[in-house]
């Protein structure tokens, strides 16, 4: 597996080999450069040949979603979401990240540093049980030891941002298929 600073300035794309699976892999053309694999509900693993993290969703009124290194207790990132979409993450030695849409239809988001510039981009397209997407690194970021863990990272909120609004929409359909008039 090629390191993703390898490949960085490359096109990048998140595929779902199998709709059935919660199972994402990350490929430099033909080439599968990281996958993100869920155990269960919002226990993931992520994996990069520049490492491998678990992420789990913890937390109902303050939700949050940390990030180890895969056979460890100690977090590396904090990402806490805030209430319009995207939210916060703190490393570990302090830096501060913000995820946050980049366009109106929710279907691009970009990790920003705290000047506000994109560091990672991604565009997320969503079909009928599947959900791909591109990635896209900043050249100025393509070397920092983070942006293996953010695209990762990255992938994962979107999926889980994918969730909750199948999740909401099933609501909102079985309530109105339930309504009487």
């Amino acid at each position: 597996m090629k390191s993703i600073k390898d490949v960085a300035s490359g096109e990048l794309d998140w595929v779902q080999p199998a709709r059935t699976k919660q199972a994402f892999e990350l490929h430099s053309g033909d080439e599968v450069v990281g996958t993100l694999v869920w155990a269960r509900m919002s226990l993931a693993t992520g994996e990069t040949a520049d490492g491998s993290w678990t992420l789990k969703r913890e937390g109902f009124w303050h939700p949050r979603v940390t990030v180890r290194l895969a056979g460890s207790e100690d977090n590396v990132a904090l990402f806490s979401p805030n209430w319009g979409g995207g939210g916060t993450l703190d490393l570990v030695g302090g830096q501060q990240l913000r995820f946050g849409s980049a366009n109106f239809w929710r279907s691009q988001w970009d990790w920003l540093d705290a000047a506000d510039k994109p560091l990672v981009h991604f565009k997320s397209r969503q079909g009928l049980l599947k959900l791909e997407g591109q990635v896209q690194i900043a050249a100025e970021a393509s070397a920092s030891p983070d942006v293996p863990m953010l695209v990762v990272l990255g992938w994962y909120l979107l999926v889980l941002f994918a969730r909750d609004a199948a999740a909401s929409s099933a609501g909102t359909v079985a309530v109105m298929g339930g309504a009487t008039t």
